[in-house]
């Protein structure tokens, strides 16, 4: 494999998965009754439940390791900057949507769509990150086996893109979905691509990455479970629990697979 090119290629096995998952949800999801997008609506989220978790995971892990007497500035700083991030990030997506709501007549589904797929996007961006790392330190096989773990796992990414707009009575053009599940996946590239400057970059600035992924991911899920609620009869509904467990579970598996491997 050439090595100039090499962060280029595995970026993108990484990251194009997820748009053939976004077109898998969307040919099967199309087939199905309202129970059925709701059991696929809930999958999803359970899929965005899991990463929500990952990403806030990383975010904690980084500013916590500075929670002592000597380092508590550090503490302190990264506290600050992370919870501003979060916060933030919230009200400046709920601030969107309304916006976006009034002077465009677009599915409802899409916005939904868009904020899960940006929220991807920046998770992925650590991913690219990763296998950077791992080209920096001259271990090509480790970054090439983080690119097939990855692209494994970003299947399964592609499905919380496309359930938002299963059950729209207007439905959204492949390019559409296309480019929203390359906006989630593509940023594994540059990620990956961080290997030419030789470093990655400092640790509050990929904790701040992660904040922001993991209140985007939250924002998302709240609209795409209330959604599945919806459609298979509120919180009482076995469907909705089972399926919200299977969303988890099969990230969970993917996760794992990367874990078995010694790829994270």
């Amino acid at each position: 494999m050439n090595p100039a090119i090499t962060p280029i290629l595995l970026g993108l096995v990484a990251g194009i998965t997820v748009t053939f998952g976004a077109l898998t949800y969307i040919v099967v999801g199309r087939r199905l009754g309202r129970r059925g997008q709701g059991v696929l609506n809930a999958l999803a989220g359970g899929v965005l439940a899991y990463l929500a978790l990952e990403t806030g995971h990383e975010s904690a892990a980084y500013v916590e390791q500075f929670a002592t007497r000597e380092t508590l500035s550090s503490f302190l700083e990264g506290l600050i900057v992370t919870s501003i991030a979060l916060l933030g990030t919230w009200l400046l997506l709920s601030y969107v949507e309304r916006s976006y709501s009034a002077v465009v007549r677009a599915p409802p589904g899409l916005m939904v769509s868009l904020t899960v797929a940006s929220a991807l996007g920046l998770h992925n961006l650590g991913e690219g990150l990763a296998i950077a790392a791992s080209l920096i330190e001259g271990k090509i096989s480790l970054a090439i086996l983080f690119a097939v773990g990855f692209a494994i796992h970003n299947y399964t990414e592609g499905f919380p893109i496309a359930a938002p707009l299963t059950g729209e009575k207007r439905r959204t053009g492949l390019r559409i979905i296309i480019g929203l599940s390359l906006l989630a996946g593509l940023p594994v590239l540059p990620g990956a691509m961080v290997y030419y400057l030789g470093s990655n970059l400092p640790g509050l600035a990929i904790a701040t990455l992660y904040t922001i992924a993991t209140a985007s991911i939250v924002y998302a899920m709240l609209h795409i479970n209330l959604s599945a609620l919806s459609r298979l009869g509120g919180l009482s509904s076995p469907y909705f629990w089972s399926s919200l467990f299977l969303g988890i579970a099969l990230t969970y598996v993917t996760e794992s697979i990367i874990l078995i491997a010694g790829l994270h």
